[in-house]
């Protein structure tokens, strides 16, 4: 049996620790708060932009030929994998690792990596997998400068011919207990649907829809790029918050069991030394 100077320092050492992850559990529960308002004001900017390209592609005959809507056939790929740079937090970072490999193997092209945050990056170095370009982690307010840096590189590859698909890698956030990895296709951008069909009213632009398309279709892929990159910010922090908050209450079980086990070896400790005590006297009396 431990001693109980053992139990006392075991005792306080997790107590250290509670409070920790009750510090990181605070942190990531207010970090959260600004992540997940982030990933809601995004979605509606992103699917109004999906409409305004759905009404300009359906009036331009340009659109088909735009080189961020041209098909082409598939020589090499490029993976955009949206990760950590920390962990702590739960599955997060497997799960999308853990995506990003079912996508591999199913591919029969070359991949490359561009890696945005270090546990992706780390990961696939590991397995010797092309990394052609690595971004950090955005900032926790997720400027957009920072992702304009990422989604211009993604740009000038595709335009460039380095690669002939761009897909996208990260985690969709859908509640506090629940986001899911997801492997969408970035570019070529598809066609809207409502254009497969037929539009439903025609316009005229000024400039020309082919110039829209110019700007539209870059800031496009740069809302997708935010999306992605804040939903994934808030699913980090959603996962961090409930992997802290069950280390606490972990942590609160150990030092109850411990509490238990040093009151029991006092107990034992204070009622062997009564015997002794007890012992020590009956011989003395007897000697008298």
């Amino acid at each position: 049996m431990a001693s109980l100077r053992d139990i006392r320092r075991r005792i306080k050492g997790i107590k250290n620790i509670r409070q920790v992850t009750k510090a990181m559990n605070m942190i990531a529960a207010s970090r959260l708060r600004r992540a997940q308002a982030k990933a809601e004001a995004a979605r509606p900017y992103a699917e109004r932009i999906s409409e305004i390209l759905q009404d300009v592609v359906g009036s331009s005959g340009s659109a088909a030929r735009h080189p961020l809507m041209t098909s082409r056939p598939v020589g090499r790929v490029a993976l955009v994998l949206v990760t950590a740079d920390r962990g702590l937090c739960g599955g997060f970072n497997a799960g999308i690792i853990r995506e990003a490999q079912r996508f591999l193997k199913e591919q029969n092209v070359p991949v490359d990596f561009i890696t945005v945050g270090r546990k992706g990056r780390d990961h696939f170095q590991r397995l010797e997998q092309n990394i052609a370009k690595h971004f950090p982690q955005p900032s926790r307010n997720v400027r957009l400068e920072e992702v304009s840096v990422v989604a211009k590189q993604i740009i000038t590859d595709y335009s460039a011919g380095t690669y002939d698909q761009v897909f996208l890698a990260y985690a969709q956030f859908i509640s506090v207990m629940k986001s899911q990895p997801t492997v969408m296709q970035l570019l070529p951008l598809a066609k809207p649907e409502a254009v497969d069909k037929q539009a439903k009213a025609a316009f005229e632009f000024e400039p020309s829809g082919e110039a829209l398309l110019n700007t539209l279709l870059p800031q496009y892929v740069e809302v997708l790029t935010y999306r992605a990159i804040v939903e994934s910010l808030a699913s980090e922090e959603a996962q961090r918050m409930v992997a802290m908050k069950g280390a606490t209450d972990s942590a609160s079980d150990i030092i109850q069991g411990l509490t238990r086990e040093y009151n029991s070896a006092r107990q034992t400790s204070i009622t062997t030394a009564l015997l002794e005590v007890v012992a020590g006297a009956d011989a003395l009396a007897k000697k008298e």
